[in-house]
């Protein structure tokens, strides 16, 4: 008798993560709340089909003797039924529409997500075949034989049969193939990647090394496929011969040559209104930065654009020092090198970078504007790995080492030589003048780190920075000279050790010690001595203690301790005015006298956030921040309470708000006795915002806020004085007060980011800041723009990656142009000699519109053992002279612009393995 045969073959050909509890995931998708990357979930048990319905033969292919193979995508919930099916690739004749229906009927075992059911998506391929046989009347039926059962795994019927995942076939048999896989370019291996014997039905999934193993394969030759979601399919032939055991590697291409594209993130506690991640592996490509991610900070809603590209934050209309820089989560005094450098730490070292424009958690204190912490991650014991970069500015490199089985030690360092390279773009000097400018930036990160598995992590974490810039001009025709000398430099010393402890909390442990540095000097170039010269050294000690999670199913807690130690040090050598008198010669005869001072900072914080489940849509945030500090001999206290509430309206609508106290110490040198006031008050500001998020699809943002900060006792140089009458002379002595704390100002806004989630190919955002910032530096004086007001800031960033491996992006920015105090002319004044400034109102013209437009053009190469890119990446492409400064002449009739960067390529190729 014959007999039609429909034969489905269900070798699980690809695997791509949605939802593992549990983490939620997305491909190619970030969430901008994310805290830091959450180590993707482990496949730990594949799904098994259980039942499946013979698909119905299309009556037009059978009557033609047609035949096919469908493959199919087919998306499992957590409970093993089928949701959806997707065809791949179309066949026609019926087979499609037959194939998706018989799926859909389809029943299997849950997948298992580190030991939890969870979601996943397989692809299979449902085969159509006619086939004429003779039954035989004395065969078994396959159900009674224990052979191949639906799922193609051989022995599926004898529990003994089966192993780990990442074992195929029967594991009494003796290990026929075993395999790796690995990343082509950097040699990583591979977890959860499907490793598919086609002809035997038989599937594996890599283990944590990326190792998987096959057992009993006949002889044969057979063709290997390896999927994941985050690669290109590979598909390569195996031959075995009798006996033999093979070992095979398996080299994953990353999807359009990129490594850096998808990211599986778990759900993070939002303890936050607004918060911006931006994250190593997604941004080592935005036009205009070099291939620096923490650059692309400056692209970002509430960020004003920095004069002279100065890597200046100002953040929602506060000045530079109120915003607070932190690296694994203790303050550094800068994140960027001299003149619009790049950042000071490589980019291997780098997790994700977070923005909080404000109501930012109690954890963050001691600051009045923005928050911009940095984290960076741990050194992995996963071999040897490494790359360097080399481009027109400077070059670096990085290194990482395995230290035994759990210890992995990394060495990364940087240095540039634009001061070799200055010369051919300069400006002629006049004869007889002379121009010298020579900057100078290096940097070196060194990080130990250490597994103990159960018992916790530890790290240990030396960076380092410098920058200099020398400059020397003499001007024949003036015959006047400078030499000016400045140097700016720090290194901080930080450990760490995180665990987790009772239920859900985790604590971490971290101290810190750390210098800062700044030196300025400056003389005529001729002179035998320096004239003056300004060096300031501050020594830091911190420690920090913070336990944070889930306490029950509806509270979520961080809470912990902040202590940080500083003592600054100035070393002034200044001229002594107090018995110059007029006749007796200029100020350039008066002599420098050396002044040594210190002050001594110690604040000691406790914080905590309550992250409060009211029901399923309502979540409400209180938090309280308690300050100490002993500020030039005397205490001063500080309580901060904070409230975030987060409204989830539908999937797709989020309204946010929040409302919260801050405070922060003036900066050490103006509590000095001689130079400033040791009674100044702790300055405050107020934070006020109204929001909302909406996700119209999978791969679009809209963040939306309007926000409000009020400033006060903010302290700032006066002339005022005190007089008071001396008790052993009875005269009348005058001191002058030198800072008071009577400065306020605020600022409102709205800011907006449109932004398009990176995928495999395309990411891009469009952000804009709408501000208005306005200060009233003493009651007596009218209100003003701040010196960094700007109306209106946009950003808009594209990037498209080609499968060739060509990337190519843009940035435009458009800025309104800083408040700035106009010039008319100038007056003579007979008794200095000099002519004066006849200004206008204070800060009441403004710069002209700053535009740029900046592009990137990358190439990326992969070979087995490493990658090598090469990329032009050129700043203001249309060469504008965006004015940042006007210079006058001696008279102050003559005027002429002081303009950014012109037109700057910069082309750089960079290698990994």
């Amino acid at each position: 008798m014959h007999r039609l045969a429909v034969s489905i073959r269900c070798a699980l050909g690809a695997l791509v993560v949605l939802t593992a509890t549990p983490a939620l995931a997305q491909d190619g998708a970030r969430r901008d709340d994310g805290e830091q990357e959450t180590p993707a979930p482990t496949l730990t048990k594949p799904p098994t089909l259980v039942e499946a319905a013979a698909p119905e033969y299309p009556p037009a292919a059978l009557a033609a003797g047609l035949e096919a193979a469908v493959d199919v995508r087919i998306h499992i919930d957590a409970e093993g039924v089928v949701t959806q099916v997707d065809v791949v690739a179309p066949v026609g004749n019926g087979f499609d529409e037959a194939a998706v229906a018989a799926a859909e009927q389809y029943l299997f075992t849950p997948a298992e997500w580190d030991g939890v059911p969870g979601p996943i998506i397989v692809e299979t391929t449902i085969h159509f075949t006619i086939a004429v046989e003779e039954p035989d009347a004395d065969q078994p039926s396959e159900s009674d034989s224990g052979a191949d059962s639906a799922d193609g795994t051989a022995g599926a019927g004898d529990p003994a049969a089966q192993g780990p995942p990442s074992h195929g076939g029967d594991v009494r048999a003796p290990v026929t193939v075993t395999g790796e896989a690995r990343e082509r370019g950097t040699r990583r291996r591979l977890a959860g990647v499907i490793v598919s014997i086609a002809e035997l039905g038989l599937d594996a999934v890599t283990d944590e090394d990326g190792d998987f193993y096959f057992h009993g394969l006949p002889p044969g030759e057979y063709r290997v496929l390896a999927v994941d979601d985050r690669f290109d399919r590979l598909e390569r032939p195996l031959a075995i011969t009798a006996g033999e055991q093979v070992e095979i590697r398996l080299w994953m291409r990353p999807r359009g040559g990129n490594p850096y594209e998808t990211v599986v993130e778990g759900e993070r506690e939002v303890l936050e209104v607004t918060r911006r991640t931006l994250e190593r592996r997604q941004l080592t490509t935005v036009p205009g930065t070099f291939g620096d991610p923490i650059r692309v900070i400056q692209t970002l809603p509430g960020l004003a654009r920095s004069p002279f590209s100065t890597g200046l934050l100002l953040v929602r209309g506060s000045n530079p020092d109120d915003s607070g820089i932190f690296i694994d989560g203790h303050r550094v005094p800068l994140i960027f090198h001299f003149l619009g450098g790049p950042s000071i730490l490589n980019a291997e070292f780098l997790d994700s970078i977070n923005l909080y424009p404000g109501g930012y958690p109690a954890r963050f204190g001691r600051s009045l504007g923005g928050i911009v912490t940095v984290e960076t991650r741990s050194a992995k014991s996963d071999g040897v790995h490494g790359s360097a970069d080399i481009d027109f500015l400077d070059a670096g490199g990085y290194v990482r080492v395995p230290v035994g089985k759990n210890g992995a030690l990394a060495v990364a360092g940087r240095r540039s030589y634009i001061n070799f390279l200055l010369d051919a773009f300069l400006p002629e000097p006049s004869a007889g003048s002379t121009l010298i400018v020579t900057p100078v930036y290096y940097d070196y990160q060194v990080r130990f780190d250490y597994d103990f598995g159960a018992e916790g992590q530890a790290s240990l974490f030396w960076i380092g920075s410098n920058d200099t810039l020398d400059v020397l001009s003499r001007d024949a025709e003036e015959e006047s000279s400078l030499d000016l000398g400045t140097s700016i430099g720090f290194g901080r010393l930080i450990g760490a050790y995180r665990r987790p402890i009772a239920g859900g909390l985790r604590l971490t442990l971290s101290p810190v010690f750390g210098r800062d540095r700044v030196s300025l000097s400056s003389s005529q170039a001729d002179a035998a001595q320096v004239f003056t010269s300004v060096d300031v050294i501050q020594d830091t000690l911190g420690y920090r203690m913070r336990v944070d999670g889930r306490v029950s199913p509806r509270l979520v807690v961080d809470a912990g301790v902040d202590i940080e130690s500083r003592v600054t040090r100035y070393d002034l050598l200044v001229p002594d005015f107090t018995d110059f008198e007029p006749g007796e010669g200029g100020p350039i005869d008066v002599p420098p006298e050396q002044i040594e001072r210190s002050v001594d900072f110690l604040a000691y914080g406790l914080h905590v956030d309550l992250g409060w489940d009211v029901n399923e849509a309502l979540r409400l945030v209180p938090g309280l921040r308690f300050d100490g500090y002993w500020l030039a001999g005397e205490r001063r206290y500080a309580v901060d309470p904070r409230l975030v509430a987060r409204y989830r309206v539908n999937p797709s609508w989020l309204a946010k708000a929040h409302l919260g106290l801050f405070h922060q110490p003036p900066q050490p040198e103006v509590f000095d006795s001689l130079v400033g006031n040791p009674d100044l008050s702790l300055e405050r500001a107020v934070h006020v915002g109204v929001g909302g998020e909406w996700n119209p699809t999978e791969h679009w943002t809209v963040d939306a806020e309007v926000y409000y900060v009020d400033r006060y006792d903010q302290a700032v140089f006066t002339d005022d004085v005190v007089v008071s009458e001396d008790p052993d002379t009875g005269a009348l002595v005058t001191d002058p007060v030198g800072f008071a704390s009577v400065g306020v100002s605020n600022t409102m806004g709205m800011e907006l980011m449109i932004k398009r989630e990176i995928t495999r190919k395309l990411y891009g955002w469009l952000a804009y800041t709408l501000s208005r910032t306005r200060r009233r530096l003493t009651p007596d004086e009218p209100v003003s723009p701040s010196f960094f007001d700007q109306r209106h800031v946009l950003n808009a960033v594209a990037s498209y990656r080609f499968d060739s491996g060509w990337e190519l992006g843009g940035r435009f920015r458009l800025a309104t142009g800083r408040p700035d105090t106009p010039v008319f002319d100038g007056t003579f004044d007979g008794d200095s000699g000099l002519y004066e400034p006849r200004e206008g109102a204070e800060l009441s013209d403004r710069r002209e519109l700053f535009h740029q437009i900046d592009v990137r053009v990358e190439k990326t190469w992969l070979f087995d053992y490493f990658r090598i890119s090469a990329y032009l990446d050129v700043q203001n492409l249309l060469n504008v002279d965006n004015v940042e400064a006007i210079q006058y002449d001696y008279r102050y009739r003559e005027r002429a612009p002081v303009t950014s960067l012109p037109i700057l390529p910069t082309l750089g190729v960079k290698g990994e393995w």
